[in-house]
Order: structure tokens, then sequence, then C-alpha cells
């Protein structure tokens, strides 16, 4: 029997450590004999060793991160040596990858059967899937001979808060993939843990028909595995609940190790299936509180040991949904608000909802009363409001979105991203189902639907390309993106010569034909608009705006006019926005968008008297909210990150949304899986 296979060997050594990194390799003997130990720095001297110990009844190990040098001048260098000393944990300096062993569940001491590897193998696959859309690189996978590994490139010191994330990271896997079948190995954290080396026989039990020995091996070719960012593992370590849980104020009579929260779903007709997950429960729901269509064993909420709830379900669309969301869901006060909490509140319950209309109305007309009285207003059948969610969070959460019948203006210097922003909540207007009429009058029509198409795809989908400085869509995922937006994109053909006023009337038609519910204007420095008047160009401007302001309330939809800044000399402010000052007395809601560069920073500290450890220094652009006329929001500051590879802006450094063009997420089972 072969117990090595050269060439997955040196295609392991290649991938876990190349360019001569030093690595320990451990033989663990199936009996009583010592465990023996040795230093490399190459596949060629492995081999070599291999050739002078005898591997019958033994697995075969290697450390997986990076180990102090100095270790190769023990006295197993380039050979084993039975009971010598191997690497501990203070003996390692960092971090190399993330180590996901998923084995399954059988008697000690016997290898997998066919039946449990390809359980593995799926249970790898969902998790794969899982911590692609939630922004991972991709990993390195390997079959161990009993089992399925998943390997993510990490880069990170060996401190004791690094070690608690990395193991964090594996207790949340656990919570969230475990199955009476197949689970995650939580012991895995430590720095100086080891692997199955592949390229070795896996030699568990008897070498039998059904329960074989079996090479381990890497997946595919060997190629450079890029590091996911610590703010990904941070994310994931959070999806396990707090050890000591933000507890609601006492009149919610809410207390986490007294909460029966089998008593509070039965209450709400939540049903689920409860299993015992490390000391404490794991409710298996049968279906997303938040969306039905997400079945078992995708949603779930755990009660740890020490009575923290959590509360998690795997789709990527409710990935900001948790514990807290769950119950605000079904108990609207079960938290006291917090003072920005309360301001929103308040300004939901004021509605001064006609009074820019009213101004432009015929005040003769006879359904209209020139004056009210305090009861006519208050009896006054108001529709509700609706909103166009923009994706910025915090933005969201301070205006609720972008109020439809209402127009706004964009503004912000010469490469601060004010059509990268607005690409982004047009696509997720499209994600909401929202159509949208937009001219762009600074981008060709192909610049502006690649640079769309590279936002839709996702880091996860772009590759770097060889003959451009930047990165591009596949052809074939161009098309699902493309077939997703469907008819609810229209983009004004700037090929279409046509004067301002038949321009802005097809504008106002096509929104009205396809029900836009949001149009975009980028920019009004590309318009010419000197047919409203040829003498003054101020007044122009100021009638465009009112016509704007028509069409948003005709049409029912939210228009966004983008407005570049005249030359500022300090911190850019609204009244800096070229031409007419009209144009920020007649919008609803004004917002610039700021890039964070050095220039930022100094006009900032001098304008606001910010520290230079202000969080929004972290960031690589803000948008401020520098009008809101319904709720009186002004100089909200909203902190953006900037991802090269999607050129998206994202709320957080660790965000990866994924738009419903692609799987939103496949079943185990239903795939096909990435494991041979």
């Amino acid at each position: 029997m072969n117990y090595i296979n050269e060439t997955e060997l040196r295609k392991a050594i290649q991938q876990l450590h190349p360019d001569g990194e030093l690595f320990e390799v451990r033989i663990i003997p199936v009996g009583k004999k010592k465990p023996a130990s040795g230093y490399f720095k190459d596949a060629d001297s492995l081999i070599e060793a291999f050739k002078l110990y005898d591997l019958r009844e033994t697995n075969v190990y290697i450390t997986l991160n990076q180990i102090n040098s100095a270790l190769f001048s023990r006295q197993q260098s380039n050979h084993f040596v039975a009971g010598a000393n191997s690497t501990q944990d203070s003996e390692v300096s960092g971090y190399k990858w993330l180590f996901i062993d998923l084995d399954p569940e059988r008697p000690t001491g016997i290898s997998s059967n066919k039946e449990e590897l390809q359980k593995a193998y799926k249970l790898a696959a969902r998790i794969c899937k899982f911590l692609q859309e939630y922004g991972f690189e991709d990993p390195v996978k390997a079959v161990s001979g009993n089992g399925a590994h998943l390997l993510y490139r990490i880069n990170l010191k060996q401190t004791e808060e690094n070690n608690k994330l990395v193991e964090r990271c594996l207790k949340a896997l656990s919570m969230l993939f475990d199955t009476d079948d197949i689970k995650v190995d939580t012991a895995n954290f430590n720095p100086s843990r080891v692997c199955k080396l592949y390229g070795t026989l896996a030699q568990k039990g008897a070498n039998t028909e059904e329960r074989p020995h079996r090479i381990s091996y890497i997946i595919g070719d060997v190629k450079e595995a890029k590091a996911t960012s610590k703010e990904y593992l941070e994310k994931l370590a959070n999806e396990l609940p707090e050890d000591e849980p933000v507890k609601p104020n006492a009149y919610n009579n809410y207390r986490p190790k007294e909460f029966d929260i089998e008593d509070w779903m039965s209450r709400y007709g939540i049903r689920y299936s409860a299993k015992a997950w490390n000391g404490g429960i794991k409710y298996i729901l049968d279906e997303c509180p938040f969306d039905n269509s997400h079945k078992a064993p995708d949603s779930m909420i755990t009660k740890s040991a020490n009575g923290a709830i959590g509360f998690k379900c795997l789709h990527n669309h409710c990935q900001d949904y948790h514990w807290r969301e769950l119950r605000l869901k079904y108990e609207p006060d079960a938290y006291e608000y917090n003072d920005s909490d309360r301001r929103i509140e308040e300004g939901w319950k004021k509605h001064n909802r006609d009074k820019e209309q009213l101004m432009q109305q015929d005040i003769h007309a006879d359904d209209i009363p020139m004056f009210q009285t305090a009861e006519m207003i208050l009896n006054r059948e108001d529709p509700d409001p609706e909103y166009i969610k923009t994706g910025i969070n915090k933005l969201d959460k301070a205006l609720n979105g972008l109020e439809k019948g209402k127009l706004s203006v964009l503004s912000g210097l010469r490469g601060s991203a004010k059509s990268t922003i607005l690409s982004e909540i047009t696509l997720n207007a499209i994600e909401q189902d929202h159509s949208i009429v937009t001219y762009s009058g600074e981008l060709s029509d192909k610049s502006f639907l690649n640079w769309m198409l590279l936002q839709a795809a996702g880091k996860g989908h772009v590759e770097i390309s060889a003959k451009y400085n930047g990165y591009y869509v596949r052809k074939e995922i161009k098309q699902k993106i493309v077939n997703w937006m469907d008819s609810r994109l229209w983009l004004y053909n700037n090929n279409k010569k046509a004067s301002f006023e038949v321009m802005l009337n097809g504008i106002k038609q096509k929104s009205k034909d396809v029900g836009a519910d949001l149009i975009i204007i980028d920019n009004l420095m590309a318009l010419d608009i000197r047919e409203l008047n040829r003498s003054n160009e101020y007044d122009a401007q100021t009638r465009f705006m009112w016509q704007l302001k028509q069409i948003a309330q005709e049409c029912n939809a939210h228009v966004i006019l983008v407005a570049h800044p005249r030359k500022a000399y300090g911190f850019l402010r609204l009244e800096d926005i070229a031409g007419t000052g009209n144009i920020g007395n007649i919008v609803d809601n004004a917002f610039i968008i700021h890039r964070v560069n050095e220039d930022f920073k100094r006009r900032s500290k001098e304008l606001f008297q910010w520290k230079d450890d202000n969080l929004l220094y972290q960031c690589t652009n803000v948008i401020e909210i520098a009008k809101d006329r319904e709720h009186g929001t002004c100089d909200v500051f909203v902190d953006l990150y900037y991802e090269a590879e999607s050129k998206r802006l994202k709320n957080y450094q660790a965000e990866n949304i994924i738009y419903s063009w692609d799987t939103d997420f496949v079943e185990a089972g239903n795939e096909e899986v990435p494991f041979d």
C-alpha cells in the first residue's frame, strides 16, 4: 500500500508553506508508540525523511501557522525523532489559516464510509457558499480522507485577542451549521494546531471495503490564496450571542436568564425543533420570520448556557436581523428607544405633508380651502408616506429612506463618488422591485452600465483584468445581472438629440409609463436649461427645480438631482452648491458626499473642532445629511467604506451584499458539491 502520494504532498507544501517557510510534521502512531516530530522547509527534505520511517498504522499531520524560525535548530530538523519536543502555542508568531474541519460523527477509531463522507462534503459546500456570500475570500478545499476541510487564509498576529477571535469564529460556524451527523471541530483554534498532511494516507481502524483508508488531498490546482480581512472574521464571531447579553429596561419584565423563549415562540406561533448545542439549546425554525421562503434549517434562535439569546438566518438578505430585530418584529415596544430613535419617531409623527404642494396649487381652486382650522387639519386623511430604501443604513434610519413625491439634491467635489453612490442606490432600489428612470450627462451608456455591473456582481464575481488596470465581470454573469434588472432600469439615450423641454417631458412620460419610483438626473450642469430663461441663468435654474418638484409629485416618485458645488474655499456646505440659492430652498433633502482625504480632515477640524481620533477619519467616504425638511435632520455624517474590487461604498468594512440576481442560498443536496 502507498502511504504517501508524492504529487499531492508536494502540492500541499506549496499551498500551505511556500517560499521555504518552516513547518513541523508529526507522525502519530495508531497504537501506544511515541509520536515522532520533524521540522522542514521544503517537500524534498520531507519526502527523503519519510523514506526512513515506517508509516504503517500512523497518521501524519502538519502545522498550519507561522512558527518561530529558531525551531529549525531542534534535534529533529530534516528528519523525524520519536518523543521530541513539538511546537507550542507560544512558539507560533501568527495565524495563517482559519481551519474548518468537518468530520462525520461515528464510533472512535474507524474510517468514514461513503455516505458519511458525502454528508461532510455537502455541509462543507453549504459553509463555503455561506462564507462566500458573507464576504470571505475563496478557501483551499481539501479531503482529509475521512471528512472535508476548508482553509481560509488569514493574516493575524498571535495574540490573546486573536486567539479568542478564531475560537469564536469556529464556535459561530458550529452554532450555525452543526447537524446530528456532521459537526465543526471547535478545538482547532489554538495557534499550534495541526491538520492532516495532504498527500498522506488516513489510517483509522481496519482497511475494509466499506470503510477504506484513503489518501488525503487538496482539491484543484495550487493557487495563491487571498487573505480574508479581519473585519469579516469579527463579523462572523459576532454571530455568537453575547456572553453578557444587553438587557432591556425593567419595564419589559425581561431577564435573559429567566426569559422563557419557548413560551415566547409559542405565543407568536413560531414553529421549531429544538436541539442541544454547546451547553445551551438551538431552535431550528420551520421558516424564517422575516421571509417564509427561507425554510429549515436556515434560520434559528439560540440560547446559550449563560442565557444569552441570539437569532440568525443564513440567507444573505437576512444578515442584519438579530435577536433584537426579531423581538421588535413581534413586540415593537420591547426596548426603550435611545435619543436618536426617539427623535426619529417624533419626526414620523409630524407630517406637514402637502406644504410645498399647496404653495404651488391655485389658491382659488374650489375644492381646496385657502385657510384651515386645526380641526380640519387634524381630521384630514393624508396618504401614508412611501419610502425607497437607499441601502445606506444610517441614512435610512434617520430619514426612513427616500420619500416618494419628494425632491433631493446631491452634491460633492469632483471624485467624491457622487455617481458611485447613485449607482448603488439604483441597485438597492431594483432589489426592492422599484422602477428607475435615470439621465446621465457624465457617463456614456456603456460606462454607466459597466460600473453598475461591477457593483451588482460584488467582489465574489469580479476578476482582475490581465489587459487593463482594473476588474471586470464575466459575460455570463453580466447577462444574469441584466436579466435581473429586466425592465426596471431605464436610462435616457444621449444619442437621442432633443431639446431640453422634449427630454424632460420624455423623462416624465417614461416615468409615468413604467410607474417609476425613483428618477435620477446626473447632473444639472450637463443640462442646457436656457430654454427656460435665456436672459437669466438663475431664474432658469429656479424654474427647472420647480419642474422637478412637480414631476416628483405627478409621478409619485422620488427625484434626485446632482448639482456640482461652486469653487469652495472651506469645508463644503449646502450654500456652496452652484447656481441659485433656491436649489437648497426648494429641495426636500440635500446630501453632500465627501471623500475622506487629508483636505477633508484638515477642513473638518477647522470647522467642527473634530479630534484626530474621530471615527469618520477611518472610513473612505462620508455622506452628509445637510437638509431634511420632514424630520429636521441636518449635519448628520454617515461613514462609508469603498471597496476597489466591486466599486461599492459599504456600510461597514465587512459588508458583502448579495443581490438576488445571484442564488440567495443553495440548499445542500440541490447543488453540485465542490468536492471530489
